[in-house]
């Protein structure tokens, strides 16, 4: 039980934590999103780049071996000062500004235009030349400076351009060897802005899957998360409902041990109180004869004694016997307030009773209905101040009879509420502390519910819902008297 109550604990004090689990995981759709896309924006970029360098190694080749007599008369091929011609006539093609040409180890031979800058090729493109495989790398914002030479005593130009810059290997196709590298910068104004298409639509597609995947993922997680509290809220219930299960089967031992001891007292008590009431009313003196002297209220006090045993032992035989008969409203409550009489007298707290209905019950309930209206008419009578009343009230409600005991009284402690129904000390002089969880269990017994729905300074209101389907037997005389 201490386990399933940390259990509930822990999951109450996680309230956020729904927004936690939503949160970090729209984080890492985002970055899968994110990592995938760039991934995926570095791969067709590089497609696109690689397209031309493609495109400009087949122009290279067909141009090598169309102009390879003309070249062997010059020299041999693998010089790669014989191969200018064939850089020049490939660098004609359209959006080419400039060439180089380099050695099979990347060294600066020549360039077209003369006024390029002569540099050496980048050794990390060496690796995948040798492999005769075309370079290609985009700059999208390359310093004309780095690419042409001033004119006379200008100054460096400062613009820049965007530029696709295309290593090609040279060799022939006999001879699958490298013989040398011609590097083709090529205007990227178009290649420019289809990176800058091909970047939105990768956006536009990123967003889209993150809010479509992020909203399913959302609508996922509060629906776990709500089935998660459901369950919570039914272990709750069940917690809840399997706690009072404890505490009244303890009740009910408690209080089934106090009705055996009580049943057996009350059977060895009845005689010897009677005669003791009979010595003490035999005994008084006349001039005791005021109800404020000591000795008249012992008296009394032996009379209710007398009378309340042979309630019970009348309950406990009729609980026992055959006899059936029924019991109407109107004489449950005037049984009840003939119980009280005296008290009500003695306490001078003015008892009213109200009755609306023609429903009976049997004798068997209704005696069990009499005892609890009895207790909590009696605690009514006694915590009201002298000139407040209390009152009775039995209502047919179809398939229940409600009976409330309201009194004007001070209401009920705090420290008493929390059980107010099991076992006490009792706060009144003389008490038990077993009236109300006596009652409790014998309106149980009842199928009935008894419940405090009104307390405060200014009285309490008590509730007992009895139901009204019970077989009801012939009606006879009631056995139940003063």
């Amino acid at each position: 039980m201490e386990k399933i109550k940390q259990i509930e604990q822990l999951l109450l004090r996680s309230r956020r934590m729904r927004w936690v689990l939503i949160g970090v995981t729209l984080v890492i759709l985002a970055a899968t999103i994110l990592l995938a896309s760039l991934q995926l924006r570095a791969g067709i970029r590089e497609q696109i780049a690689g397209r031309n360098g493609e495109v400009l190694h087949a122009v290279a080749l067909w141009q090598m071996e169309t102009d390879a007599q003309e070249i062997e008369l010059v020299g041999p091929m693998t010089d790669p000062a014989n191969l200018l011609s064939v850089v020049l006539k490939t660098s004609k093609l359209k959006f080419v500004v400039a060439a180089r040409l380099f050695d099979a180890r990347g060294e600066f031979v020549g360039a077209f235009p003369i006024n390029v800058q002569e540099t050496a090729l980048d050794p990390r493109c060496l690796p995948t030349l040798a492999q005769l495989r075309p370079v290609t790398r985009f700059f999208p914002a390359l310093p004309l400076a780095r690419l042409f030479l001033p004119e006379g005593a200008a100054k460096a130009d400062d613009r820049t351009m965007p530029l696709l810059e295309v290593n090609v290997p040279l060799h022939t196709r006999a001879d699958n060897r490298l013989n040398g590298i011609a590097q083709f910068s090529i205007e990227g104004s178009d290649i420019a802005a289809e990176f800058a298409h091909l970047d939105r639509r990768l956006a536009i597609q990123g967003l889209i899957a993150f809010f479509v995947g992020g909203g399913t993922l959302v609508v996922v997680i509060a629906w776990a998360f709500r089935r998660l509290r459901q369950a919570h809220d039914l272990l709750g219930e069940r917690t809840n409902s399997l706690l009072r299960a404890n505490q009244e089967l303890a009740l009910a031992a408690k209080t089934s041990a106090v009705g055996a001891i009580t049943s057996h007292l009350i059977h060895g008590l009845k005689n010897p109180l009677a005669g003791l009431q009979s010595f003490m009313s035999g005994l008084l003196p006349s001039e005791s004869q005021s109800p404020e002297t000591d000795w008249q209220q012992a008296v009394a006090a032996t009379h209710r004694m007398q009378n309340l045993i042979s309630q019970v032992v009348t309950v406990l035989r009729e609980e026992d016997g055959p006899a059936q008969y029924e019991v109407t409203l109107a004489e449950l409550a005037e049984l009840v307030a003939a119980k009280v009489r005296g008290l009500s007298v003695e306490s001078g707290v003015r008892l009213v009773t109200q009755v609306n209905g023609e429903t009976v019950l049997p004798n068997r309930a209704a005696n069990l209905v009499a005892l609890i209206l009895l207790n909590l008419a009696q605690n009514a009578l006694q915590a009201a101040p002298r000139g407040k009343t209390v009152a009775l009230s039995l209502k047919d409600c179809g398939e229940h009879i409600v009976c409330e005991v309201r009194d004007e009284g001070p209401g009920i402690p705090p420290h008493l509420m929390a059980n107010l129904f099991a076992p006490c000390k009792s706060s009144k002089e003389g008490g038990s502390g077993i009236g109300l969880a006596i009652s409790k269990q014998l309106a149980n017994h009842l199928g009935a519910q008894l419940e405090l729905t009104r307390h405060s300074p200014g009285g309490c209101l008590f509730v007992l819902t009895v139901p009204t389907g019970v077989p009801a037997g012939k009606k006879q005389d009631v056995l139940l008297r003063r």
